[in-house]
């Protein structure tokens, strides 16, 4: 008996030893832990906190109380989490929209949730049923459509690993632009270190009497607090006219001769520099999204005839409006698609839309030179009641085929971009050059 019992005492101390991603646990040894509707379970050598689920289960709530996946006894570097989910995954809407959904998110060392520290772009799925998409330009997984049942992801890195992450206190020093002339809008720092909030990070206004009796434009703020080396953020409006990210910072470009978002709305990242000073006072070259307050109008619904003139070109490209309106929610697949410079939909007139690439699934060929705004903000053809929208992309391009070359054409104060047949070209000197920087004619 002895014997015996040293003989499996061996034999489950091997398997907890040399478990990897290649011996997955099955589907029975999992049974225990799959109590609920929906089950994931993980492989991830790596993680050095816990591990979290988010998902529609809690509407995406990070400030909810998320689920803990634990480890799988006897499976090394594999973790489970069961739960169930209120969202009816057989109604056409859902389905749609991604029907369930959910990831796993790694806290940080201060046991923090940030969703800088989601799952990374090289996931696969194991088994089960779940789709894996590429999400924000590739640096991310979504999982959507997951099935009922158990499924089983091999999570082969993070967005970024809070194990390798280095903490700073960060003091920044951030002049802000004028709103008007009198007025300027008070700035928040947000991030993946504060679940991207809009007013967690105020920043408390400094030195402005002193600036202003110097002549110069433009508020002090600063603010000091603690973040992971590599965490992104961004600059918004802290007063509540600029929730749902409706008031960012923009900047003036003096070759387009427009105004676009600060640093091409990419997020800012923290590096090893501690302390930051951004003058972005001058009203000539900042300014926000609102510098008055938004005009309220009334929210209505209404089926929308759009027109679109001087589309882009771009290969094999399908120009597709997204939004945030119900049938759509900004989700690819439910983009409507453009077609013969037409596209029919039903949306409220507060709701936003943009326009990218239908046929490649996620975000990666969005069209670059038309911001996202609100339909009661569009060219209305023939007044709001009818619903009839008339939209010019001249001047736009795919981000896939963002004018490559075009550096070999040598734009003078002569040089304009034209149309031909829905393909953009460049004349300079009476000539004409395609994208490349060829001379067509």
């Amino acid at each position: 008996m002895k014997k015996l019992f040293a003989f499996v005492a061996v034999a489950l101390f091997s398997v907890a030893t040399f478990a990897s991603r290649e011996v997955v646990p099955s589907d029975a040894d999992l049974a225990s832990y799959a109590t609920k509707t929906y089950t994931m379970c993980i492989y991830n050598e790596g993680a050095c906190n816990d591990i979290v689920l988010i998902g529609t289960y809690v509407s995406w709530d990070a400030t909810a109380e998320l689920l803990k996946f634990q480890p799988v006894a006897g499976f090394e570097g594999w973790y489970v989490v069961s739960w169930d989910d209120a969202t009816d995954p057989t109604d056409p809407e859902v389905i749609k929209n991604g029907g369930i959904q959910a990831k796993p998110v790694q806290l940080t060392g201060t046991g923090t949730f940030s969703w800088d520290y989601q799952l990374g772009p090289d996931a696969e799925l194991v088994r089960g049923t779940a789709e894996l998409l590429p999400g924000n330009n590739g640096t991310e997984v979504d999982i959507k459509n997951i099935g009922a049942g158990i499924v089983v992801i091999d999570v082969k890195s993070w967005k970024k690993n809070p194990c390798t992450a280095v903490y700073h206190v960060y003091n920044v020093t951030f002049i802000s632009p004028d709103c008007n002339e009198e007025d300027y809008v008070v700035p928040a720092i947000s991030g993946g270190f504060n679940n991207w909030a809009q007013q967690a990070l105020t920043m408390n206004e400094l030195k402005t009497a002193e600036r202003q009796q110097a002549n110069l434009p433009g508020a002090v703020f600063e603010i000091s607090f603690k973040a992971a080396e590599g965490s992104e953020y961004k600059f918004r409006s802290a007063e509540e006219w600029g929730k749902d990210w409706t008031n960012e910072l923009k900047e003036y470009n003096a070759e387009e001769d427009a105004w676009a978002a600060y640093n091409g709305g990419a997020n800012l990242e923290l590096g090893e520099e501690t302390n930051l000073t951004f003058d972005l006072g001058d009203p000539e070259k900042y300014s926000w999204n609102n510098c008055e307050k938004p005009i309220e109008i009334e929210e209505k619904e209404f089926d929308y005839a759009i027109t679109v003139t001087n589309a882009p070109v771009c290969g094999e490209a399908v120009l597709a409006i997204v939004g945030g309106y119900e049938a759509c929610g900004w989700t690819v697949a439910n983009a409507v698609a453009v077609e013969n410079g037409a596209a029919a939909l039903h949306a409220k007139n507060t709701d936003e839309f943009k326009f990218l690439d239908k046929s490649v699934g996620d975000w990666s060929n969005e069209v670059i030179g038309f911001a996202q705004i609100s339909f009661y903000k569009a060219d209305i053809a023939d007044g709001e009641e009818d619903g009839k929208i008339a939209i010019d992309l001249a001047d736009t391009h795919f981000a896939a085929c963002e004018e490559q070359g075009i550096e070999n054409v040598v734009l003078t104060e002569k040089a304009q971009k034209v149309v031909v047949d829905g393909v953009l070209y460049i004349v300079r000197d009476n000539k004409m050059f395609n994208l490349q920087g060829a001379q067509v004619r």
